[in-house]
């Protein structure tokens, strides 16, 4: 009672931004359900739950062992660690807000909160991937793969790590040796926690039939 309480009460001093977030990622869904041959593979999914938000299974929207680890380096050390969910990164591609104050901190997770409520968990590593922005004339899943000669429908293990790699570490027109570096590093990195994570049940809210190319599972939910 009291958490429907709370979620009424967010999407009403929310609601101009729920429903562009809402409506946005309806709209991601429906393109990934009309283009399942296009469809991020299993493999892309589950290095981003590795790499991004290895608690995705279990968090409502927002990850709060993250944040305080995140806000403790901050406080101890000046530096600054990402503490964000796939949900959390969703909401900042579909509004477009990437400025660093507790304002808007505390309204992309509320909003997240939304997000992991109303879609399924195993719905947004997909959906994150095909909006993600992984560098130079690769804003989405589509484009990355065009302008890296990769098939969108069937990536090894190796390629989808060095796609999610650009992530966190998006290529620019002309890559640096440090960049390129970082890429590398990154890539390894995801290869060695995936195969960590295939056997400690990280990726079981992903397995299922409901993932499979032609699944209808990307249908967005009626509006509420």
């Amino acid at each position: 009672m009291i958490g429907k309480i709370i979620v009424a009460a967010l999407e009403h001093a929310l609601s101009a931004d729920w429903d562009m977030v809402r409506s946005r990622l309806d709209a991601v869904c429906v393109m990934i359900a009309r283009t399942p041959d296009c469809t991020p593979p299993l493999v892309a999914q589950r290095l981003l739950v590795s790499g991004e938000d290895h608690r995705h299974a279990c968090h409502p929207g927002f990850d709060l062992i993250a944040i305080g680890r995140a806000c403790w380096r901050r406080f101890r050390f000046g530096t600054h660690e990402g503490g964000s969910t796939i949900e959390q990164q969703i909401v900042r591609v579909l509004t477009g807000r990437y400025e660093r104050t507790v304002a808007r901190k505390l309204r992309e997770i509320a909003l997240a909160a939304l997000v992991a409520r109303r879609y399924a968990k195993n719905r947004l590593p997909a959906a994150y991937l095909w909006i993600g922005y992984y560098g130079w004339r690769m804003n989405g899943y589509l484009q990355a793969c065009r302008r890296l000669g990769l098939s969108p429908q069937s990536l090894s293990p190796e390629e989808a790590a060095r796609l999610v790699a650009r992530l966190k570490y998006p290529q620019p027109r002309k890559a640096s040796a440090r960049r390129v570096t970082q890429i590398e590093r990154r890539t390894n990195h995801l290869r060695a926690l995936y195969q960590k994570h295939l056997f400690d049940g990280t990726y079981r809210h992903l397995d299922g039939p409901t993932l499979c190319k032609r699944s209808t599972s990307f249908e967005p939910l009626p509006q509420s």
